[in-house]
């Protein structure tokens, strides 16, 4: 039963579905999604419509919210998104998602922890927002967790740094910028969270 992360859909349903597609999910795997499935690329509605038909159909797929559904929660709720398609049941759904998520070996989440405060897993907001936490983390809090995470693009091939330093740094980013355009981005990223193995995808949509 494989565990694999994804994060930073950011719109980009035709991506996101060959990707799952490639990875060949099957109901007995384990699918974590770290948020921020919509804004930036051509399909939000799209996306979260995959999800929740997976869902739907009995895949094991656990889902996050990142800072861009805080923000389409609270601009539908001032009805500046009704024009994007978005029904009351997708509104629902993002509202419903989880801040993090603790699973066998990881810590999942959107953006990163907070160590600044004394329980980290407390500070739900930084868990959508922060940047430059990295070198905050406290070891003797984490154990032998690892933390992932996505809301900060870098290349994938950095990702496989991070993979390759995590015992080191105990953290993988894994957005690696699928909507954007700039050199080295543009990647929709999959990670394996038993063997490590990053599964990588250009992306397919137009954006």
């Amino acid at each position: 039963m494989p565990r694999y992360a994804i994060s930073d859909i950011h719109g980009c349903s035709k991506t996101f579905a060959t990707l799952l597609a490639r990875l060949k999910l099957q109901k007995s795997d384990e699918l974590y999604l770290l948020g921020d499935y919509v804004d930036r690329g051509p399909d939000s509605v799209g996306v979260i419509g995959q999800i929740m038909d997976l869902q739907q159909r009995g895949y094991n797929v656990q889902c996050l919210k990142g800072n861009h559904e805080e923000m389409t929660i609270d601009a539908y709720q001032r009805q500046a998104y009704h024009r994007h398609g978005y029904s009351d049941q997708h509104i629902r759904w993002m509202m419903n998602l989880a801040d993090y998520l603790e699973i066998p070996g990881y810590i999942l989440v959107h953006a990163g922890l907070n160590f600044a405060v004394e329980n980290p897993l407390e500070d739900t907001k930084e868990m959508r927002w922060i940047r430059y936490w990295i070198e905050d983390i406290d070891r003797l809090w984490l154990g032998d967790r690892v933390i992932v995470h996505g809301h900060t693009p870098q290349s994938y091939l950095e990702t496989r740094r991070d993979v390759n330093n995590v015992d080191t740094v105990p953290a993988i980013c894994i957005d690696a910028g699928c909507a954007f355009q700039a050199r080295n981005l543009g990647y929709l990223v999959a990670l394996d969270l038993d063997t490590l193995e990053v599964h990588s995808l250009r992306r397919i949509d137009l954006v």
